[in-house]
């Protein structure tokens, strides 16, 4: 089932190069962050899966019963306590294997070419794959990651920002100058 969803924050963007899972396979993948007032999204979301468990043919796929299917909408207060960009949202991850990598677009529906434009903290839609699967001990619902488009700037996440004030002649002779 494709849904489409937004506007929500890029984490963990790994969306123009893939990069290990847990399992060590190689995945364009990437974490949105849903603030919990996005009463829309979130009920566009577990519209979603409601739809898909009363299925007759994805329910057999997942063994014939919903009790102990596992869904990927996360709450980010319980599950990524430590990180206070997921504070008072929920989330879901998103990943798309080697073979077919996610389309990324700006604000106005061109292909991003500018990589360092799309990247973690920035708003964006996206398109989702939501899929059954039934791997034995573990069933639920997979999220595959159709495309991003790019909404707006905000805050990078992770890292250290850099900015010209960060470098100072104070530190340097005369000489390193040349």
């Amino acid at each position: 089932m494709k849904i489409v969803i937004g506007p929500v924050r890029l984490s963990y963007a790994h969306i123009f190069e893939t990069h290990a899972d847990l399992n060590d396979n190689q995945k364009y993948s990437t974490s949105f962050i849903i603030p919990k007032k996005q009463t829309k999204t979130v009920a566009k979301i577990e519209n979603a899966f409601k739809t898909m468990l009363a299925d007759k043919e994805i329910l057999n796929k997942l063994g014939g019963k919903t009790k102990g299917v596992t869904l990927p909408l996360r709450d980010g207060d319980t599950d990524r306590s430590e990180d206070p960009a997921y504070a008072d949202s929920y989330f879901i991850n998103a990943s798309a294997n080697p073979d077919r990598p996610p389309v990324i677009l700006s604000q106005d529906r061109e292909e991003v070419v500018d990589k360092s434009e799309v990247y973690s903290g920035c708003w964006v839609q996206a398109v989702l794959n939501l899929y059954p699967y039934d791997k034995g001990v573990k069933r639920g619902i997979g999220v595959g990651l159709g495309g991003i488009r790019k909404l707006r700037d905000d805050t990078p996440l992770g890292g250290v920002a850099v900015s010209s004030d960060d470098f100072a002649d104070d530190d340097l002779d005369d000489d390193d100058l040349i």
